[in-house]
């Protein structure tokens, strides 16, 4: 947890820990481990503007909107979101998606009265493996069941 506040404070990612790979034109580009992570570990802050869930809602409806960096949370009994549109050379909003096996989970902490969004390693992470977590719901455009066309 020292070292999620410590990292969180200087606004730095943990480079050279970390490294972002292109995965595939599907997929896009992914965060990798270039050492062992042990479980329990942090891993990296998912960093973007903090937005109201009013906001978040009103981005998600412009047209051309692009939505796969808005992360919703609740905090302080509402509702609040984190909004890593903008790249900003983080890594936290290149982490990928893994419905069924992944390998870190996010975790809420509040540090000087402002809600961080950091990841922490469920298991141990191998170097060289992606880093990916479950972005929870199955309204995620890739997890849709797709039925197939017969000719």
């Amino acid at each position: 947890m020292n070292e999620a506040i410590d990292f969180a404070s200087k606004g730095l990612d943990k480079t050279p820990q970390l490294e972002e790979k292109w995965i595939s034109s599907f997929k896009g580009r992914g965060v990798f481990s270039t050492v062992i992570l042990q479980q329990g570990d942090f891993v990296v802050e998912y960093r973007g503007d903090l937005i109201t869930a009013k906001e978040a809602e009103k981005r998600r409806n412009c047209p051309n909107a692009c939505v796969d960096f808005l992360f919703d949370f609740r905090w302080r009994g509402g509702k609040w979101c984190i909004d890593a549109t903008q790249d900003d050379g983080t890594f936290g909003r290149l982490v990928n998606d893994d419905h069924y096996n992944p390998n870190c989970k996010m975790k809420l902490i509040v540090l000087k009265d402002k809600p961080h969004l950091f990841l922490f390693a469920l298991r141990e992470i191998n170097q060289g493996e992606e880093i990916t977590y479950d972005y929870g719901g199955s309204d995620c455009p890739w997890r849709k069941e797709v039925c197939p066309i017969l000719h």
